[in-house]
């Protein structure tokens, strides 16, 4: 920390030290940064499987009920009633969300990723 601002007098140093000391001795300010994580993992998991987890249940929720708009899809057209029709309809918008949500999730990791590229 001393090379990082040449400015500071000798007297600023040391109240920085300080500082710098008593908040690495807060164990609680320790433990809640370290449940931040860089990968969005979550408090206990900071190796980001819990995030991983999340993303694999969202794209197999989403892929069955990609199977179901397209099985209600067919049936809505063969039996021509508005129950399948109705019932599609409101699978769909459910499909759509979930299909949204993956493709901000992975612009975000995209995003993040070059960022840390840029910053390395």
């Amino acid at each position: 920390m001393h090379d990082a601002n040449p400015k500071l007098t000798q007297q600023e140093r040391k109240i920085l030290e300080g500082i710098e000391q008593g908040l690495r001795s807060d164990a609680s300010l320790s433990r809640r940064l370290r449940s931040l994580g860089h990968t969005g993992a979550g408090p206990g998991r900071p190796d980001g499987t819990r995030g991983a987890a999340l993303r694999q249940r969202l794209g197999l929720i989403t892929g069955v009920l990609g199977l179901a708009c397209l099985a209600l899809f067919v049936l809505a057209a063969v039996s021509s009633s508005s129950g399948p029709l109705w019932l599609f309809a409101a699978v769909w918008v459910v499909t759509a969300v979930c299909l949204m949500r993956l493709l901000l999730r992975a612009v975000a990791r995209r995003r993040n990723a070059v960022a840390h590229r840029s910053a390395d």
